[in-house]
């Protein structure tokens, strides 16, 4: 009878115990990313282009922030040609129902050279020391294209493309370029490709 109550009372303490265990725990992956800011986890500017990278913070602030904005200006880059892979490929649709057929690569052929001309012009708009769930602390650098410069990209993406495209059919282009939900479509074409 005692060792029938002993056993209980060591099982009742080792629930008691794992129970304590767990609930220590750290909380999951997901809810530590969500103590991040939200310009580190999702950079946002309307009507524009931004990406935030964020370096460990192992050398001077302006190394630091140096480095995470050529990193940022590199994302920006990759984000305007998938914008513009997502552009040519609205523009085969349109051109398609509109006016017969056409072939791809209209405007990427020029992206290139007026994209790396664009870049110069974004800025670091946000820089911050951060620190991660991981105990680590971090420069992080938001970097954006203002919507007036972006706006310009698209319209010499277009002039320099040679075609004559309508009022009308440049809006949805325009509208295609800023949507995310290209750029995302895009991301995921483009990832598979490599």
């Amino acid at each position: 009878m005692k060792l029938n109550k002993s056993l209980k009372i060591l099982s009742t303490a080792a629930a008691f115990s794992l129970l304590g265990a767990c609930a220590s725990q750290s909380p999951a992956p997901q809810a530590q990313m969500t103590q991040l800011p939200d310009w580190v986890l999702t950079p946002i500017i309307e009507n524009g282009i931004a990406d935030t990278q964020c370096v460990s913070a192992t050398a001077d602030f302006n190394v630091l922030k140096n480095k995470a904005t050529a990193l940022g200006r590199a994302e920006l880059a990759k984000q305007i040609e998938i914008k513009v892979k997502a552009m040519d490929k609205t523009y085969q649709r349109l051109t398609d129902t509109d006016e017969g057929s056409s072939t791809g690569g209209t405007f990427e052929s020029v992206s290139k050279q007026l994209a790396n001309k664009t870049l110069s012009g974004s800025r670091a708009t946000k820089v911050n020391y951060i620190n991660f769930p991981d105990n680590t602390q971090k420069l992080c650098v938001m970097v954006t294209m203002s919507p007036e410069l972006t706006e310009s990209l698209f319209k010499d993406l277009v002039k320099e493309s040679g075609r004559s495209i309508s009022p009308r059919n440049e809006a949805v282009l325009y509208e295609r370029f800023l949507a995310k939900k290209a750029a995302d479509e895009m991301e995921a074409e483009f990832k598979s490709e490599n």
